[in-house]
This record gives structure tokens, sequence and C-alpha cells, in this order.
């Protein structure tokens, strides 16, 4: 089997410290690798670590999320993010209609992984807890 290009994992208080935190390794670790992917990522795990703040009981205080960020030398990255679970149970991701229209003040965190990401999606993690599971393509396809 491969080595791993990368392979990092570290939590963080789940305040605006810890986003700030968090994005800044992401900067680190993967600029290094692919310096072309380093904004990407370092978006992506930052609206979604806002939304783990916000809509998870990570955002309560004490919480915390979980960084992951693995991948092999010939990509793709990957960028799993986990936190204590809903505030309201049940409650999953999703893009909000209207979230990229010009009157909508919030909501476009989602539609913002969803446009810089392969892949993207949700798994609940027993009882509380949840993983945001983001894939980010090291190379760009040709739009021909």
């Amino acid at each position: 089997m491969a080595a791993l290009a990368l392979d990092i994992s570290e939590r963080f208080a789940c305040t605006a410290g810890g986003l700030r935190r968090a994005r800044a390794l992401t900067r680190s670790a993967v600029g290094p690798v692919w310096a072309a992917l380093a904004d990407d990522a370092e978006l992506c795990v930052g609206e979604a670590f806002g939304n783990a703040l916000r809509h998870t009981r990570s955002g309560r205080d004490g919480g915390d999320v979980g960084l992951h960020l693995y991948a092999l030398p010939c990509g793709p990255l990957y960028i799993d993010l986990s936190d204590d679970g809903p505030l309201r149970p049940g409650d999953r991701p999703a893009i909000r209609p209207g979230a990229g229209g010009l009157e909508a003040e919030s909501g476009r965190g989602l539609l913002l992984i969803e446009s810089l990401t392969a892949h993207w999606f949700y798994v609940p993690t027993g009882p509380a807890g949840g993983l945001l599971c983001l894939t980010l393509l090291t190379t760009r396809p040709s739009l021909r």
C-alpha cells in the first residue's frame, strides 16, 4: 500500500479561535503538497467548521470539532470534520433553496463546499455525533 502524502488529525475547540487554527492547519498542511488546492481546502474547512459552530452541539460551551486531512500522493484530498451532532435531532446539512440568491444573508457555506468539492456527504455517528466528509480533486478536469 502506498504511503499517504498527507495524514493529519487534530481536535479544536469549537470557537472562532478554533476555526482560525483549523484553517491555518489546513493551509500549512495542504499548501506544500498541492499549493493550487490550499485556498479551496482552507475555504471548505472554514465553512464546514463555521456550520458546526452554528448548527451543532459542538458550538455549545466545551464543544469541539475534529479535523482529519488525508490523501495518497496521487490524490484526491479527503477532509473529514467530526462534530457533536445536530442541535435538533435528525437535522442534517443541506443546501437551502435560495442560498445563492442576491438577497440571501447567510446559507452559502454548503453551496461553496458543493462548488469546490468533487463530493461531500454527512454521516451521523451514533446518537451524538456527525461526520462531514469532503473530497477535493488534486487535478482539475479539463473543461473542453
